[in-house]
């Protein structure tokens, strides 16, 4: 059953009244009120012989670049010498990675493997809500339907059951799109990929995340909602500037 977009948003209100000013931390992009969080980082991508993508974890660029592997870790923190401008970083590693991860999409794969572990984590399965960002302009977004607003972001309110995590937003063909926000009817957790991040937070029960945390095909660790979500928000590491 594919993304069904609706014009009833109060399914939507709870996340606005619970999240931090815009920007602030990671409580700014996850709605507070849960057990616990855990932060899934989309991986970057090396191309092998034929043009066939492989996935690169950010554990494995932290190791070749020397960097330490924490949960408030930042990717330009991981590959770029300090230094350098921030404009100027975005240059894949030969033989590391050729492609930095992708931005306010969770990768298809992951999407699929986190749909796994969820749905034993709630009661309403076969009701879910998704939130498409409406400033997806290579997309062919919904006509004429109202948006929910957050902090500087519109979104468009979907339904369906949580397998239709899978499906693109607003039905795109070329990629593979994901919700920006997405829940079960009960809020036993929550899924938030921000437009601008490398990564997803979960939020829920504290079982539910221990299995996020455990799942071999999602790389993750654990989050707090005060963790930072710039560059400069990686203490360990040298930070650009």
């Amino acid at each position: 059953m594919p993304l069904e977009y609706v014009d009833d948003l109060s399914a939507a209100a709870w996340i606005a009244d619970r999240l931090h000013p815009f920007a602030q931390d990671a409580g700014a992009t996850i709605p507070p009120g849960f057990e616990a969080y855990a932060r899934i980082f989309h991986p970057a991508a090396r191309w092998s012989v034929g043009q066939k993508e492989r996935p690169v974890t950010w554990r494995e660029i932290a190791d070749a670049n020397l960097r330490i592997y924490h949960s408030e870790m930042q990717f330009g923190a991981l590959v770029t010498l300090v230094g350098t401008s921030a404009v100027a970083a975005r240059q894949p590693q030969p033989g590391l990675f050729d492609s930095w991860p992708k931005t306010g999409s969770l990768p298809l794969d992951l999407a699929r493997a986190l749909v796994g572990v969820l749905g034993g984590h709630t009661s309403t399965p076969e009701r879910c809500w998704f939130a498409a960002w409406e400033g997806w302009t290579f997309l062919d977004r919904p006509k004429v339907r109202p948006t929910f607003t957050l902090p500087h972001r519109g979104y468009y309110l979907a339904k369906g059951p949580l397998a239709a995590a899978l499906d693109t937003d607003y039905g795109a063909t070329l990629a593979y799109q994901s919700a920006s926000i997405w829940w079960p009817d009960d809020r036993a957790w929550c899924v938030a990929t921000e437009v601008d991040f490398d990564w997803t937070y979960v939020g829920g029960s504290a079982e539910c995340i221990a299995a996020v945390l455990a799942n071999p095909e999602l790389e993750a660790l654990p989050a707090r909602l005060s963790d930072g979500v710039t560059w400069v928000s990686d203490r360990i590491n040298p930070t650009p500037r």
